[in-house]
């Protein structure tokens, strides 16, 4: 249960666009829990004791010991937060669980392991397994015993993973699959014991099987990656490999259900890694700018560097409220449903698929930005390997590829908003015109309308190919995804001024700016979407709702990004 959330309405997924919530409505990293901040310092901790002194045994590729420090994970809990009880977990929330990998984030390679571990390597078994399936692998997952891996790329088949051409034919005896193909960018692929493995079965029906390593698994060598070089990423070879037709996962020719509710459920916690990160790079950069001297004074003085900082520090504001928004809306539509029930469990955090991979794109890109202005601030001693800055600017670049590109996440967002268009009925606007943010909100109003009058239009004007026209549709998505952003960081803004905090104008500065910057982005990208209509030979019916946005008044951001800037100087770092 999601405490201090009970009278909250229930938002279901993509409806942001045509409903208005109220900040009782989102959960904030404020209101995490005494229980779960317990398991995040307990998993701080780890990192800070075992983790972090021995990140050279990773890079070394000392495989045996990240087995151990999995194993030590486990008997801190860190490996069974989700794994129910009855098979030796603690059956505990997304947001507990994404609290945690917010802590691990610290050592990127690391976090890699164990999350491909207690994530994409033990939830399928969670909620495709059957009952003995449940009862022979998820304890051992969750000690430690057993380290699990996902296996659904192949040399061919990267996003279009229905392309496999890994194949399962039934045996004579009719007690195995024979499954023969290689799969690719296996994390955990040098020593983990257990897969889930998707192949055709007869070459034709996409299915998903329980694979140990015993069963005759071959890896190859660890890849040389440009960063999280401290985890084992390898290729995998199945070459004949007899699998007993009991560890078949899930239905026979429905794989594509396990393989794509599972990345879902992935991208739901990916956000706090992805902002933890970039805190992290921000912290690191705020701190070398204060002692580092130029012309008689520390750097951190200077206005661009105080523009650095300040972006740097309200993308992370931002991000953090969007990702624990859809964390406490994912936890709180799991609480709806039996956990017992996996059909039912899928189903609630499926319709989450739109504000999942909006998270995934803004948060993965927000960690780029932020590392990338980080070494910008630490200047040529940025490039060197013996400051903090380079590293992280290399482990933060896979961040926009896998758990789906974010090419691929931005037509998630549009083609399925599109899908749902008809269905939708707009709310009345937020704010009455009153409020301290009464501009803000009318900017998020008249955006939610914008965007799904482009859609509308999009529509209209392309019928059933509207999927294809994907520039158009990432324009429309771009807007997206700033709107899920501006409404989340005003409901955090809100939930912060209302408990008096110190921080208010502080956050209130950080919203408006993103608001104001926002306002051009969307204007632009509304603009793109109206020529191309036009270029197709249809009229946007747009064109007052796009100058609305672009007409909002915005802020003085020179002045509030130097008070944001003033505010994580003086703390030394990220301030919220």
């Amino acid at each position: 249960m999601v405490i201090g959330m009970a009278e909250t309405q229930t938002v279901t997924g993509g409806r942001f666009l045509t409903t208005s919530v109220t900040p009782a409505d989102v959960f904030t990293r404020e209101e995490l829990t005494e229980e779960q901040r317990m398991f995040g310092q307990t998993a701080a901790e780890f990192m800070r004791n075992e983790v972090l002194p021995n990140e050279g045994r990773l890079f070394a590729h000392d495989w045996a010991f990240v087995r151990t420090l999995l194993r030590k994970a486990a008997d801190l809990d860190l490996l069974r937060l989700e794994i129910p009880e009855a098979y030796g977990g603690l059956g505990l929330s997304k947001i507990s669980a994404a609290y945690v990998g917010e802590q691990i984030a610290v050592s990127p390679s690391f976090a890699g392991s164990i999350g491909s571990h207690t994530s994409i390597g033990t939830l399928p078994t969670v909620y495709f397994g059957n009952e003995a399936q449940k009862a022979k692998y998820l304890p051992r997952l969750a000690s430690g015993e057993m380290v699990g891996a996902y296996a659904l790329t192949e040399p061919q088949s990267g996003s279009d993973a229905l392309a496999a051409k890994t194949s399962a034919v039934l045996s004579p005896d009719g007690r195995h699959y024979l499954l023969n193909g290689q799969k690719m960018w296996i994390t955990n692929g040098g020593f983990a014991d257990l897969f889930t493995v998707f192949a055709k079965v007869d070459g034709e029906k996409f299915t998903a099987f329980l694979v140990e390593r015993s069963m005759g698994v071959k890896s190859g060598p660890d890849e040389k990656k440009l960063g999280l070089d401290g985890s084992s990423t390898t290729a995998l070879m199945l070459d004949g490999v007899p699998v007993p037709v009991e560890n078949v996962l899930g239905t026979i020719g429905e794989g594509h259900k396990v393989a794509f509710n599972i990345l879902n459920i992935g991208r739901v916690k990916l956000g706090t890694r992805n902002i933890s990160g970039a805190r992290l790079a921000l912290n690191n950069a705020t701190k070398y700018a204060k002692e580092r001297r130029q012309f008689g004074r520390a750097i951190a003085e200077f206005g661009l560097i105080k523009q650095k900082l300040a972006e740097m520090s309200l993308r992370c504001f931002v991000g953090d409220a969007m990702v624990y928004r859809a964390l406490g809306d994912a936890d709180r539509a799991l609480d709806a449903v039996d956990p017992g029930d996996a059909p039912a469990v899928l189903k609630a955090i499926e319709q989450f698929a739109v504000e999942c991979s909006v998270n995934k794109v803004f948060t993965s890109e927000t960690l780029a930005y932020v590392v990338d202005e980080a070494l910008q601030v630490f200047g040529g001693n940025g490039y060197s390997r013996e400051f903090p800055a380079e590293r992280p600017y290399r482990d933060a670049r896979i961040t926009r590829i896998y758990e789906g590109t974010n090419e691929i996440n931005r037509m998630i967002v549009a083609t399925r908003l599109l899908k749902n268009l008809e269905r939708s009925e707009a709310r009345a606007p937020r704010d009455d015109g009153s409020g301290p943010l009464s501009s803000e909100y009318a900017l998020l109003d008249a955006a939610k309308r914008l965007a799904r009058g482009l859609l509308a239009d999009a529509a209209a004007a392309f019928g059933a190919t509207a999927k294809d026209e994907q520039e158009l549709l990432a324009h429309v998505s771009n807007i997206v995804i700033d709107i899920y952003a501006i409404e989340s960081g005003l409901a955090r803004t809100e939930k912060i001024a209302a408990r008096g905090a110190e921080l208010a104008p502080v956050a209130a500065d950080a919203v408006r700016v993103f608001a104001s910057d926002a306002a051009d982005r969307m204007a632009h990208g509304a603009k793109q979407v109206a020529r191309a209509l036009a270029g197709a030979g249809r009229n946007s019916s747009t064109a007052d709702l796009i100058s609305t946005v672009a007409g909002h008044p915005g802020v003085d951001t020179v002045a509030a990004r130097r008070r944001i800037a003033d505010a994580v100087i003086r703390a030394g770092r990220h301030p919220f």
